[in-house]
């Protein structure tokens, strides 16, 4: 199932700061199967309670309050509409003291595809007629695999067995998902995973016993933390749910990867899903708390006086930004003529104070002595310093200890090697930039060697010698060798 393994959507956060009075959301999706027809899409919502207007319940006591939203969500395929949903929501009954998030859950039967997903989060208590948030979100529905394979990987938050089935229940249990799925908290003691294995009952002998292994492995090594491994023995079916717990006793601040693997009574492994977690120290802070509820009137954001001063150095954090900030920075201040300096400060600051309580200010300094350096150094006509591919990465990942520029070999591009001895937990990682336009300006992220979520392209050699010689086999990955040329070796050995 190689398409569903490598599908590791981020959640997207809805949000318009234009006005603090829209819904935000947090979305994120999983897909499963049902054999003989074809993919299921789960689409989650995790709706921010503050974001919404309560009103009071006349038949209920005094300090009782519900919000209610309606969410439109539409699949479009070729710009052609596949499938759709309209429904309000309420929220639970809440007092003002003890305002919670809630949860949406909903599947979607749809064929393969690449898809566009429009989603709006309307306030229905709110006065304004726009008190409403859009988004779209990209994603592709994969083929259904052949032979024995995994569906993706949910972590829920909670789960008991099922009395009355609705759409939190699966095989049994109801699942109320983790939508915020990317990084464990550090007060979670252990993470509850769901996933459905299928094509046992084709591949197998009937009722046939084979061996699941679970378990969390360093993302730079893969080498299992052993105290997280679990085993489980099943039989041959249609579909084979497994709902189980790995312990977080010995996962430590870093990168990982929680792993299902299906093995016959052999050893040969036949099915493999992954997912990519993170684990923090601390705990998180709430940047949208810390936007929404700060008075930054005297702060040191005050000093940016218009939009203009400070519009490009709030784009500038993406590189060291969490996923969900991204999304904000995407869907928030997208456009500069539509982006309110308020909400730009308060970001700005939220962004800053949450990593560093008290002393937000020097952090950004020390930070925007970095974006002047990039922007200065690899900005062009067209892009900011900090927009670029080499950009990006000095900001992520600090200057190279070694950087082999090579500007006029014969036969290549323009191209640079960038090597790290040591980033985070990563060892001899390398990065190589190329201009295809010869102008030796905006150089792009060519390959990554060495690093997790980073470009990796096999043909990386060839695309970069390409200049004078077309790549006529498109499985070709190495060039021929010129005069002059010497890019295997200040790959292989920097200088």
């Amino acid at each position: 199932m190689k398409g569903a393994q490598k599908l590791f959507l981020i959640p997207l956060i809805l949000l318009s700061i234009q006005s603090l009075s829209v819904p935000y959301a947090v979305f994120n999706h999983k897909i499963f199967y049902v054999p003989g027809q074809g993919p299921v899409v789960e689409t989650y919502f995790d709706i921010y309670g503050k974001s919404i207007t309560l009103m009071k319940l006349a038949e209920e006591e005094e300090d009782a309050f519900q919000g209610e939203v309606e969410l439109t969500i539409i699949f479009k395929r070729n710009g052609q509409i596949i499938t759709y949903d309209k429904k309000s929501l309420k929220s639970p009954i809440m007092s003002q003291g003890n305002i919670v998030d809630f949860i949406d859950v909903q599947r979607f039967a749809v064929p393969s595809g690449k898809y566009e997903v429009e989603i709006e989060l309307k306030d229905l208590n709110a006065n304004e007629e726009s008190a409403s948030t859009v988004a779209t979100v990209n994603f592709e529905v994969p083929e259904v695999p052949k032979g024995i394979f995994f569906s993706d990987i949910e972590l829920v938050s909670a789960y008991k067995k099922t009395t009355e089935p609705g759409l939190l229940s699966k095989s049994g249990y109801d699942l109320l998902p983790m939508v915020s799925d990317s990084i464990l908290k550090p007060e979670m003691k252990e993470v509850v995973i769901y996933t459905e294995l299928y094509g046992t009952d084709q591949q197998l002998e009937e009722d046939e016993m084979f061996l699941l292994t679970a378990y969390i492995a360093y993302a730079d090594s893969s080498k299992p933390v052993e105290s997280t491994r679990k085993y489980m023995r099943r039989s041959s079916g249609s579909v084979i749910p497994i709902l189980t717990t790995l312990s977080l006793a010995d996962i430590n601040q870093g990168e990982y990867v929680i792993v299902l693997e299906a093995r016959t009574r052999e050893n040969e492994l036949f099915a493999k899903v992954e997912h990519e977690i993170k684990r923090d120290k601390k705990a998180a802070v709430d940047v949208l708390s810390l936007m929404e509820g700060e008075d930054i009137a005297s702060t040191w954001v005050s000093k940016f006086e218009t939009k203009a001063s400070i519009y490009d150095y709030v784009h500038s954090v993406r590189p060291i930004a969490t996923a969900q900030e991204q999304a904000m920075l995407s869907n928030s201040f997208r456009e500069f003529e539509k982006s309110e300096l308020k909400y730009l400060r308060s970001f700005m600051y939220a962004f800053w104070e949450s990593r560093t309580p008290g002393d937000g200010e020097y952090s950004w300094l020390v930070y925007k002595e970095k974006v002047d350096f990039v922007n200065e150094e690899f900005g062009s006509i067209n892009k900011q310093g900090f927009e670029s591919d080499r950009g990006r990465v000095y900001l992520q990942y600090g200057p190279p200890n070694d950087l082999t520029d090579r500007a006029n070999e014969p036969s290549s591009y323009p191209y640079q090697i960038w090597r790290y001895y040591k980033t985070g937990q990563y060892n001899n990682v390398r990065f190589v930039f190329y201009d295809p336009t010869l102008m030796a300006v905006d150089y792009q992220l060519l390959h990554a060697e060495g690093i997790r979520g980073e470009i990796n392209n096999p043909q990386w050699r060839m695309l970069l010698e390409q200049r004078n010689t077309p790549m006529n086999n498109i499985n070709q990955e190495n060039g021929k060798d010129h005069f002059g040329g010497r890019v295997d070796d200040f790959f292989d050995n920097p200088r």
